[in-house]
């Protein structure tokens, strides 16, 4: 993946421009995009993906699941 999309999309969740994104940066920006995920689900997903456990999601992390997202997303229109 470009490294400026990344840190184009990264800046978008990290509202506060600390270069890590809290689990409520994450629900706020993913609403504003329209998708709603409950906490626990939320939760769950920063728990998967990061990495390093201390609760935030940084830019390298945050690179793991975009990717994983995008991988998902081109299967789906390969099945089609």
């Amino acid at each position: 993946m470009d490294p400026i999309e990344l840190g184009r999309m990264f800046q978008m969740f990290d509202r506060n421009g600390d270069g890590k994104i809290t689990k409520q940066e994450f629900s706020y920006s993913l609403e504003n995009l329209g998708i709603f995920i409950a906490d626990d689900d939320l939760s769950q997903m920063i728990e998967k993906i990061d990495v390093n456990g201390d609760n935030y999601v940084n830019i390298n992390e945050f690179g793991a699941l975009y990717q994983t997202i995008m991988d998902d997303r081109d299967e789906e229109e390969d099945i089609k």
